[in-house]
C-alpha cells in the first residue's frame, strides 16, 4: 500500500482499535486464476502466539472457502472513518487553491489462513455473536437457535484464522495539507462527521501554526 511518513498510525493500539470498531473487512485471497473477494466479519485476536491474528468465517459453497483451505495468500483491509475533503471549506488567504482530496483510515492485514477445526469454529461465532449483540436492548443469544441449530449449519461453515504476518496502516488526515485548512476542514465536519472529524483532529494536534506556501496562517 502507498503510503507517506505524515500518515503513520500514532501507535499500535490505533490500529488494533480500528479493527476491533470495525469488524467487516474486504477479504482478497489469490487463487490460481486471479484474485476472489468476499466482505465476511473478524474477531482480533492482539496476543496470539506469533503475533496477532485475525478470525472468521465464511460459507463452504463460497469458491473463495477452498482457497482459505489451501493457505493461499490472502489480505484483510478494514476500512475506518473517510470522507471527501472539499476545498469550499478552506478560508481565501488569499484564495483557495489547495485541491480538494480524500480522507481516510484503512489498515492491511497479510497473511496464510488456517482452517479451525469445528469446535473452534462454533466458539468463534458464539464470541463474534457475543460481541456484536453486547449492550442491546433484549439482545439474541445464540441458544436460541434451538436443540441441534447449531449442529445443522456447521458443516455449511468454514471457521479460519488469519495470522497478520504483516500489517500495513494508513491514516491520511490532512497531516500533509496546510494547518489552517486542515484546521478548517474539522470544523466543517464536525457537525455531520464526527468520526472523519476526531481523528483529524488526533492527527494533526502536534503540529504548529507556521508561514506555508508564503501565506501566514491565522491565529
Amino acid at each position: 500500500m502507498y503510503t507517506k511518513p505524515e500518515y503513520a498510525p500514532l501507535s499500535q493500539d490505533e490500529v488494533f482499535s480500528l479493527i476491533e470498531k470495525t469488524v467487516f473487512a474486504t477479504v482478497v485471497t489469490h487463487g490460481p486464476d486471479g484474485l476472489v473477494a468476499s466482505h465476511l466479519p473478524f474477531v482480533l485476536k492482539r496476543q496470539e502466539s506469533g503475533g496477532p491474528a485475525l478470525v472468521s468465517h465464511l460459507a463452504r459453497a463460497n469458491p473463495q472457502s477452498a482457497l482459505i483451505a489451501a493457505g493461499h495468500d490472502t489480505i484483510a483491509i478494514f476500512q475506518g472513518p473517510h470522507g471527501y475533503i472539499s476545498s469550499s471549506w478552506y478560508p481565501a488567504q488569499p484564495v483557495r487553491d489547495s485541491a480538494p482530496t480524500w480522507n481516510f483510515a484503512v489498515v492491511h492485514c497479510h497473511g496464510k489462513p488456517k482452517v479451525l477445526d469445528d469446535h473452534a469454529t462454533a466458539r468463534h461465532l458464539l464470541e463474534l455473536v457475543e460481541l456484536l449483540e453486547d449492550g442491546r436492548d433484549d439482545r439474541w443469544r445464540m441458544r436460541e437457535l434451538g436443540p441441534g441449530g447449531m449442529e445443522r449449519r456447521m458443516p455449511h461453515i468454514l471457521g479460519f484464522s488469519l495470522p497478520a504476518s504483516r500489517m500495513e496502516a494508513k491514516f491520511k488526515m490532512g497531516q500533509d495539507e496546510r494547518l489552517y485548512d486542515t484546521n478548517a476542514a474539522i470544523a466543517a465536519l464536525s457537525g455531520n462527521d464526527p468520526a472523519l472529524s476526531d481523528a483529524m483532529t488526533r492527527h494533526n494536534s502536534s503540529r504548529q501554526p507556521q508561514a506555508e506556501s508564503g501565506v501566514i496562517a491565522p491565529e
